[in-house]
């Protein structure tokens, strides 16, 4: 399990970069920037269902600190994928098109709560899979925060 959520992780990040990559745009390409927005969403969904589906459900005989880490996870899970899915929703391409500055601006601070979130899960998962926090190898411009997420 820690080399599938290991390899999720790298993908999300990829697609984080690939996002920002189109940000830097001085206007948006329609067809690309939708490519990259739709390969972030479905490489955070494959993260999503494989700790919710496959790695959550197997942890066994936890300490009480990590059963509350695990449960602070769960509880931000939902939260984050609200604020996902209302950054979508709220950014069509028409509203992009229209204030392309306002998207990059967004676009950037939900590519920071992402790169946070991963952070987290690999603080917390990754050990109790056999891992270590440092072999998360962040991307380009990624600084690890061990902080929560500001939900």
């Amino acid at each position: 399990m820690f080399t599938k959520l290991k390899a999720a992780h790298a993908e999300l990040r990829v697609a984080i970069t690939e996002l920002e990559t189109e940000t830097r745009r001085f206007e948006p390409n329609e067809a690309t920037l939708s490519a990259a927005r739709l390969a972030l969403t479905r490489a955070s969904s494959r993260r999503r269902a494989l700790i919710d589906q496959q790695i959550l459900p197997t942890l066994r005989d936890l300490s009480p600190e990590q059963t509350s880490r695990i449960d602070k996870l769960r509880r931000t899970a939902s939260d984050v994928a609200v604020l996902s899915s209302r950054h979508i929703g709220d950014w069509t391409m028409r509203a992009i098109l229209a204030d392309w500055q306002g998207y990059r601006r967004a676009s950037k601070s939900m590519r920071d709560s992402m790169l946070q979130r991963i952070a987290e899960e690999s603080a917390i998962l990754y050990p109790l899979l056999g891992g270590r926090v440092e072999e998360a190898a962040p991307g380009p411009g990624f600084a690890m925060r061990q902080s929560a997420i500001p939900m």
